[in-house]
């Protein structure tokens, strides 16, 4: 199987992401005030439109939302940090996504949501015909629900359970939904709640075979040992935890503009002889002058 791959496939890429953590501090202790202060200050954040029940919440540069009510203060302080905004957070405070998870643990927050992708590239995958074959019940698992959606744009996504229970699938064409055009991308995301997004959240916290703790939850659900385009998801060794992409252009400048650039004036302001601040300088007006100058075969 793994030769087959080889000979169809060029350089086939494969990486492991958190995509999504969402998580309650249900008491107003030092530690829970102290990660909203470093990671979610409300400082320059926007109002939001709450949901589920809680009447006041802000979006943060990076991206993170919390929301809260006051009149009830058993419902705590919700805070949710999804897709593009994980990478924002990790690059502007330089942790890995393991530390990101254990700080939240560790001031006492309790995991309601964690999701995690896998991202597959340079492989062809039909995701027809790994829906065909769950069609036929020729997969085995706990699984029983399954659907496919087909988008204009020339998307393709297979849903696996349902989303009101603890762990739920989605396997998509990454590359359709971000507009790349004749690329080979696929991502298969494990979505997680309840009791199974905290155990999964320590586990992640303890370990960096996350791929191995992928595959075993999702193949519990289901599998098709029999199928290619479904084993390409699953092959042998590990994979490398990778980071969130920045998917499109329009945001990478936003967070240029909204994450690199403070950091980098706070950083010149509180040490003024940052070499690292120097070096930066130098790079971009030598990639100035280059541009501006004539190009000699």
């Amino acid at each position: 199987m793994t030769a087959l791959l080889a000979a169809e496939d060029s350089k086939p890429e494969y990486s492991i992401t958190l995509d999504w953590l969402a998580f309650t501090f249900k008491e107003d202790t030092h530690e829970a005030a102290n990660w909203i202060s470093r990671y979610a200050s409300s400082r320059a954040a926007m109002a939001i439109a709450p949901t589920n029940g809680y009447r006041q919440a802000y979006r943060t540069e990076n991206g993170i939302v919390v929301q809260w009510n006051p009149d009830r203060e058993e419902m705590g302080y919700h805070t949710v940090i999804a897709g593009s905004a994980i990478r924002h957070v990790l690059e502007y405070h330089g942790m890995d996504q393991k530390t990101l998870i254990q700080t939240v643990l560790d001031a006492g927050g309790s995991i309601t949501r964690l999701d995690i992708a896998k991202d597959v590239q340079g492989v062809n995958i039909s995701l027809d015909e790994i829906y065909k074959a769950l069609e036929r019940r020729e997969y085995q698992g706990s699984a029983r629900t399954f659907s496919q959606i087909h988008s204009l744009n020339g998307g393709n996504t297979i849903y696996v359970g349902s989303r009101q229970s603890e762990k739920f699938i989605r396997i998509y064409d990454k590359a359709a939904q971000s507009g790349l055009v004749g690329e080979k991308w696929h991502r298969f995301e494990l979505e997680t709640k309840g009791m199974v997004a905290r155990a999964l959240a320590t586990l992640l916290t303890q370990d960096d075979r996350w791929s191995s703790a992928f595959g075993t939850i999702v193949q519990h659900m289901v599998t098709v040992p029999t199928l290619r385009d479904w084993q390409a998801f699953f092959q042998p060794g590990e994979v490398q935890i990778g980071i969130p992409k920045l998917e499109k252009k329009s945001d990478r400048e936003k967070w240029i503009e909204s994450q690199v650039i403070p950091a980098v004036a706070k950083h010149a302001v509180e040490f003024p002889n940052s070499e690292a601040v120097k070096r930066l300088v130098a790079l971009l007006e030598l990639i100035k002058r280059q541009g501006n100058e004539p190009q000699v075969d």
